[in-house]
């Protein structure tokens, strides 16, 4: 792979928000070169990717049965937690972080088990995997209190605070599981604001608008000043609220910078799953979201695993899924759930994009093609190393 001194000239570069092709070139880590070209376009240029929900310690798993049933998925997930030494979880997690490399993400925010079945084993191996590729992607750690793990127990609290010590930067739970769910919420949420770790909660993963508990984190991180600070993931109950509680609930989710991020690939696969054909689609609100000035994401979430049993940890799969089951026509849209940065280079920038081998927008979501050359700092760090070379100056 070439060394960061060295150059790179493409040709024919489209974009996904603008018309026209560019050459594209590379120098010293930094874009020197971006001007308007002719002919057919040869590849498309994306800002670098992100991953936004993953579970890299359960990735991969091999011989994964079928779940009937989000229930059925804890288990089966349970079952093989307790079994997997910390050895296996790093080699899940490095397949996983890997994959999704190759797919163009260079941060992934994965959500990493903490109970008392799996102990400190899969976090050390995820910690260990992540610090492998450090010079190749960031990994946002999230301390996951699974079904498993109450935040509001003081075993819970000790759980989290020892996961923060060993190496996870987020904090993350699943409330509906608890004995009072509300609770679970405030004591996450105290626990943040004791040390300031962000929050990514699996919020409403299901169908039922009255247990919803969306409004109450939306008021409760208010309350304790965590603007912008607070993820929700999955929120797929809004979907079953009256018109007018779900505008309220986006206005206060706006109003309080709450970020929700939509996995439509396991929420298709699971809601309302062992009950003949569903006639629901699982995913949460997210158009109603983006008007109401929601930040939103795609993400993967599973892969291969007790509770998806497909799956590539591809953001570009994640945007298709969105503009498929939740109608979000909008590019730039589509766009900003799995990418933080630019929709086109800049000279004189450092040199962090993808490149994916279509000639549009369009092109790529439908095809998601392999193939792609992924450059960090100027530096390919995955993709075709010849095609890198062909393309040297």
């Amino acid at each position: 792979m070439a060394s960061q001194s060295r150059g790179w000239r493409f040709p024919r570069v489209a974009l996904p928000l603008a018309p026209g092709v560019f050459d594209l070139s590379v120098h010293d880590g930094r874009v020197t070169e971006w001007r308007a070209a002719a002919g057919p376009a040869q590849s498309l240029w994306l800002p670098p990717l992100v991953e936004r929900h993953a579970h890299a310690d359960r990735a991969f798993q091999a011989n994964a049965a079928m779940p009937a049933s989000l229930p059925d998925a804890i288990g089966l997930a349970e079952s093989m937690r307790g079994i997997s030494s910390e050895d296996e979880f790093y080699h899940r997690a490095a397949r996983y972080f890997d994959c999704a490399l190759m797919h163009g993400a260079t941060r992934v925010r994965t959500h990493t088990d903490v109970d008392d079945l799996v102990g400190e084993r899969a976090l050390r191996g995820v910690v260990a995997a992540a610090r492998d590729r450090a010079d190749k992607m960031d990994v946002e750690i999230v301390a996951f209190a699974n079904a498993r793990t109450d935040p509001a127990s003081s075993a819970g609290r000790a759980h989290l605070t020892r996961a923060l010590a060993l190496g996870a930067g987020w904090l993350g739970a699943v409330p509906a599981f608890c004995r009072s769910p509300a609770k679970a919420v405030d004591a996450l949420l105290d626990l943040a604001s004791e040390t300031g770790a962000p929050v990514d909660l699996h919020l409403d993963e299901h169908g039922d608008a009255d247990a919803s508990l969306t409004a109450w984190v939306a008021h409760s991180a208010r309350e304790r000043g965590l603007q912008g600070r607070v993820t929700i993931s999955h929120a797929c109950a809004l979907a079953a609220l009256p018109h007018a509680e779900r505008a309220r609930i986006c206005e206060a989710l706006a109003e309080s910078d709450i970020a929700v991020v939509v996995l439509p690939a396991t929420n298709l696969f699971l809601q309302g799953r062992g009950e003949g054909t569903p006639r629901e689609r699982g995913v949460t609100i997210a158009r109603e979201l983006l008007t109401a000035g929601v930040r939103v994401g795609w993400g993967s979430d599973n892969v291969r695993d007790a509770f998806f049993p497909y799956g590539n940890a591809d953001p570009l799969e994640a945007a298709f899924l969105a503009a498929l089951a939740a109608h979000v026509d909008d590019v730039a849209q589509l766009l900003a759930g799995i990418s933080d940065h630019a929709s086109a280079p800049r000279v004189g920038e450092p040199a962090n994009f993808v490149l994916v081998p279509a000639d549009s927008w369009r092109d790529a979501l439908a095809r998601r093609p392999g193939g792609r050359l992924v450059f960090r700092n100027g530096v390919p760090v995955t993709g075709d190393a010849a095609s890198a070379d062909l393309c040297k100056t």
